[in-house]
């Protein structure tokens, strides 16, 4: 597979924080530089987006890898079921920060990258809500997750309301990959090449139903689930007309279920539904905490290149130049010196991982409850999964096809 070729990315310089313009050089390899890291998709219903599980080699619950650059997979659990998911986790939209009218496509994780300087709006979220680097102040140059999406759950652009096939036009480091198909390849809209595929999921109205999604990689934020009538026209707009409520307990407390192969170790964990503040109400936290230390890439100094390990870091791509991953301080090359030394992901005090011992990108799915108005109009209806991340400018897309009687 060839790579396209694009600008190369240099990263906003230490000065630059509320508003950055980002300059670009020449690119001599052949390839797109802009990184991608979190990936997950909904698994049910089964969705539009994992139709590649109707082919042989993603058949069964099989996951063979996407990709050249890094290659990678969307191995899952759905419980005791085959997790059959396809390529459902590379479908994604990247560079989209809160406010802009479209996405760019750079997935670089450089801190206070603010993708449209022009447009773009100050995080609308409550800071009780945030899922990483919460010691840092609100708005502050510490705040280098300011602009993305999770911030203004909902007011980040996205490519297409079902996804974008490998996230961006052609494949980049870190996972932003689609291996082509019958159905999709590299760049494709969902909503324009996806077909309907009828999941046989009746849902009534008025009752308690249950969806779940799985975790391939984390980067905090959070999601939202919302229908939008399978012969409207499926926009963001259609979707995010109709958001569906999440079940709470009499107390008002909201909790998700793990789903593992082994029944037994199912049980209920705690998720925060966003009621407080201006933006993002009724969206729930992902409740697995990106816990990491390596919360930032940098470009790496002309003459250079990254030693992250991957079949298209090194020559002739040097596919991670643009995008070498690092702790935002001490390891990026000296190139945030206003930044501290300390972590940037999440805070495990704040955020203490709810299932120790377990692989949360492979384990277990999460189960969540919804309940489906007893005002909607019985009907087909394309269901959405919307993650909003934190620590990416990235956001997740599922959609599926249900009927409500």
């Amino acid at each position: 597979r060839q790579c396209r070729a694009r600008g190369r990315v240099t990263p906003p310089s230490s000065t630059s924080t509320a508003g950055m313009t980002m300059r670009f050089r020449s690119l001599t390899a052949a390839a797109t530089l802009a990184s991608v890291s979190a990936h997950g998709s909904m698994i049910m219903p089964p969705s539009r987006n994992s139709i590649d599980a109707e082919l042989d080699a993603w058949s069964e619950g099989k996951h063979p890898d996407t990709g050249t650059i890094e290659p990678y997979n969307c191995g899952c659990t759905n419980g005791t079921d085959d997790c059959s998911n396809g390529q459902s986790c590379f479908w994604f939209s990247q560079g989209c920060t809160i406010g802009c009218a479209s996405c760019d496509g750079e997935g670089q994780r450089y801190p206070n990258y603010d993708h449209c300087p022009d447009s773009s709006i100050w995080p609308t979220l409550d800071p009780r809500y945030r899922t990483a680097n919460q010691g840092s102040e609100p708005g502050s140059v510490e705040d280098i997750f300011k602009y993305n999406p999770w911030r203004a759950p909902g007011k980040a652009p996205v490519f297409d309301a079902c996804g974008m096939a490998g996230g961006t036009y052609s494949e980049v480091f870190n996972a932003g990959a689609y291996n082509t198909t019958v159905y999709a390849r590299q760049g494709d809209l969902g909503t324009q090449v996806l077909p309907q595929r009828p999941s046989g999921t009746v849902w009534r109205r008025g009752e308690e139903v249950h969806t779940r999604w799985q975790l391939t990689a984390a980067h905090g934020g959070g999601y939202q689930y919302r229908l939008c009538p399978a012969e409207a026209e499926l926009t963001e707009a259609c979707f995010q007309a109709n958001p569906l409520q999440f079940k709470t307990d009499a107390a008002g407390a909201y909790s998700v279920t793990t789903r593992f192969n082994d029944t037994s170790l199912d049980h209920r964990i705690p998720a925060v539904i966003v009621t407080e503040g201006e933006g993002g109400l009724g969206w729930v936290q992902n409740p697995l905490p990106y816990i990491t230390d390596i919360a930032c890439d940098y470009a790496v100094a002309e003459g250079s290149h990254c030693e992250w390990d991957c079949p298209g870091c090194g020559a002739p791509l040097f596919a991670a130049d643009e995008a070498c991953p690092c702790d935002c301080a001490n390891s990026c090359g000296g190139v945030y010196p206003e930044l501290s030394n300390h972590s940037y992901g999440a805070d495990p005090n704040a955020t203490p991982d709810p299932v120790p011992g377990y692989n949360q990108n492979s384990d277990y799915a999460i189960e969540d409850t919804l309940l489906v108005p007893a005002d909607l109009p019985p009907g087909d209806y394309v269901l959405g999964w919307r993650w909003d991340c934190e620590m990416s400018s990235q956001v997740w897309s599922s959609c599926a096809d249900i009927t409500i009687e």
